[in-house]
């Protein structure tokens, strides 16, 4: 481990500290049976293990920078540890429908975890809390959808609803550090992001024109205009417009994966010219929006 990853794993670490805590050991728990039924389903596919295991590792490194943002947004600070430990609880079973998802894969099926998720733990007294069964519905989606949903137009209480959106904020912050540190200082793992192992760049490195169009809107590169790799690395570098906190921001800048991601784009774009006017765009961006402090 590098010094550079410090941070990141010591944040993680915090997690294991508070399992004693009893929500979140068995949430905990929840998440190694899952796990390991994942595994025993798949245990003759070498693809699909390095993946479900890489989904497990996820799932503790989005717990470990949830920890952070907790510590470091002002809307958790004083917050009752009974809610604490409900939000870490949501922040570590976010994707815990991603095993199942893996172990269809093996018959070519195709399922939104974030749904499903949502599904197992409302059938699950301990977990059936909207707190954090909503915010697990939506952690995929456009934040349009969790406030189009009529589970959550339906909450009555201002503070629940407040509530709500801000757990869907931080699992989707936590889940985006995670995976961009994962991006940047994981290239063997690039091929989960990209979709494609053999890359040509004089074919793959050009931006199309549809996502030149989009690049310099508000929000993130939608998914239906991506055709190239170069696309698809502009759009992961776009996430950066679907992040809540400034917090989440800054802890970005401690891991020094912001200046990796722009050099990420880099290296799958030919068009230079569009990678510094791109980088131009986002930098100012990162210094005039109003973050969630």
């Amino acid at each position: 481990m590098n010094d550079e990853q410090k941070p990141f794993f010591s944040e993680r670490f915090l997690f294991f500290c508070e399992k004693e805590i009893e929500l979140l050991k068995q949430a905990y728990e929840l998440l190694e049976a899952e796990f390991a039924k994942c595994m025993e389903q798949i245990k003759d596919d070498a693809f699909l293990k390095i993946y479900a295991k890489e989904k497990h590792r996820h799932s503790l490194q989005v717990a470990g920078a949830g920890n952070y943002l907790l510590r470091h947004v002002r809307y958790y600070q004083n917050k009752s540890a009974e809610f604490i430990e409900m939000v870490k609880t949501a922040i570590l079973l976010h994707d815990i429908a991603r095993f199942y998802e893996i172990a269809l894969l093996k018959q070519n099926k195709h399922i939104d975890h974030g749904v499903i998720g949502a599904q197992m733990l409302q059938n699950m007294p301990l977990f059936n809390d909207i707190r954090i069964w909503l915010p697990i519905r939506h952690h995929g989606h456009l934040i349009e959808e969790l406030y189009a949903d009529t589970e959550y137009q339906k909450i009555s209480d201002m503070q629940l609803q407040k509530e709500v959106e801000h757990i869907c904020f931080i699992i989707r912050d936590a889940d985006k550090i995670a995976n961009l540190h994962m991006l940047v200082n994981e290239p063997d793992i690039r091929l989960l992001f990209l979709g494609k192992e053999k890359i040509d760049l004089d074919i793959d490195g050009k931006i199309s024109e549809m996502v030149k169009s989009a690049a310099f809107a508000n929000g993130t590169i939608p998914r239906h205009l991506i055709t190239t790799v170069a696309d698809r690395a502009l759009s992961l570098l776009s996430w950066y417009k679907d992040i809540n906190y400034q917090g989440a921001i800054d802890f970005c800048d401690v891991l020094h994966i912001t200046a990796k991601m722009m050099q990420f784009m880099a290296d799958y774009c030919r068009d230079e010219g569009f990678v510094q006017q791109y980088k131009t765009h986002l930098e100012n961006y990162l210094q005039t929006h109003k973050f969630i402090v």
